[in-house]
């Protein structure tokens, strides 16, 4: 058989796994493919692909190849890329108080947060963030929850809060936790997700906070080997879209990407449950890893209660916003 021939056959063949009208769709990462979320997001894929019969291709971008998220949120509001999943802070360039949706130490759990995101404030919020950035959520933000609880990693021992007291702590650029770990008495420096691990290394950090089940795929314990379990606050995974691209899609096809949505999330929330079942001990197996899953964080709790207090006093909260957190608790 002649190359144009073979060339031929395989044009032929790749046409035939998609239609020639296939929509790409390109999904940026922050994190591995091995990690529960990236292959979350693999699922996805594939499901999208099934749903939709060929008609929508989703490409996946892992370990921020095409940019941190300052930049990937930029790009998604352009339509540069169609789908950016990660936390919901990263929308309040266009909406400053979604940021209270990640408040440190303001919620009660994540069926309490679950029932603010659903309420009619964080609703106001993304109107406004989606009239002003042509971004939109698919699917629920709390069906994907992003770990098990979230942790604190130090390259020395954590045993109280007075331990925070000058701790050099890597946090992404949100003013509302950076002046939270402040004033819990942390030095915050901004580093992107995938610089943490060499920063730690080079001693830039010394502690990162991060989801629990992170840990292991990015290897942070390799150089902050000290874990404590913080609850600092609960999170999940928005899976941040082009508005524009979504509204081109025909009825169809929405709700083949929304049940797409909801069965990849599903088998995140089977994978991590999977993972924190062994986590503690996998951990603690490790050479020198110390976990401290018990860690009183009571004092950090009471400590930012203060901070709330202050700013609530001095009007610096959105407008409803404890009401909101009062009323989110009581359904």
């Amino acid at each position: 058989m002649s190359l144009i021939a073979r060339l031929t056959g395989a044009t032929f063949l790749v046409a035939a796994a998609f239609p020639a009208h296939a929509d790409t769709w390109r999904l940026s990462s922050m994190m591995t493919p091995d990690s529960f979320e990236g292959m979350a997001y693999q699922k996805f894929a594939d499901l999208v692909e099934e749903y939709t019969e060929g008609e929508i291709d989703v490409r996946i971008y892992p370990n921020e190849q095409i940019g941190s998220m300052d930049s990937v949120v930029e790009q998604l509001s352009q339509g540069v890329i169609q789908l950016a999943p990660s936390a919901v802070s990263f929308m309040s360039r266009w909406e400053p108080s979604i940021t209270y949706a990640g408040a440190p130490f303001l919620f009660d759990g994540y069926d309490h947060w679950s029932s603010f995101i659903n309420g009619p404030l964080f609703s106001s919020w993304m109107e406004t963030v989606t009239a002003e950035s042509n971004i939109s959520i698919l699917g629920e933000i709390p069906d994907m929850p992003r770990g098990s609880f979230r942790t604190l990693l130090t390259d020395t021992p954590i045993e109280s809060a007075a331990d925070i007291e000058g701790l050099k702590i890597r946090q992404f650029q949100n003013d509302l936790v950076i002046d939270a770990w402040t004033h819990l008495g942390a030095e915050v420096r901004v580093l992107p997700w995938g610089e943490v691990y060499d920063g730690i290394n080079r001693g830039i950090v010394d502690a990162v906070t991060a989801p629990a089940e992170s840990i292991e795929s990015m290897r942070f314990y390799e150089v902050a080997p000290y874990i404590v379990r913080t609850d600092e606050y609960p999170q999940a995974v928005a899976w941040m879209m082009n508005d524009a691209a979504w509204n081109a899609l025909t009825p169809e096809l929405q709700d083949a990407m929304t049940r797409a949505h909801q069965d990849a999330a599903a088998y995140a929330r089977e994978l991590l449950a999977e993972a924190s079942a062994t986590l503690q001990t996998d951990l603690e197996s490790k050479d020198g890893v110390t976990v401290n899953f018990d860690f009183d964080a009571s004092s950090l709790v009471t400590k930012m209660q203060t901070f709330y207090m202050e700013r609530d006093a001095e009007g610096e909260l959105p407008e409803g916003l404890m009401s909101a957190v009062d009323a989110a608790r009581a359904e």
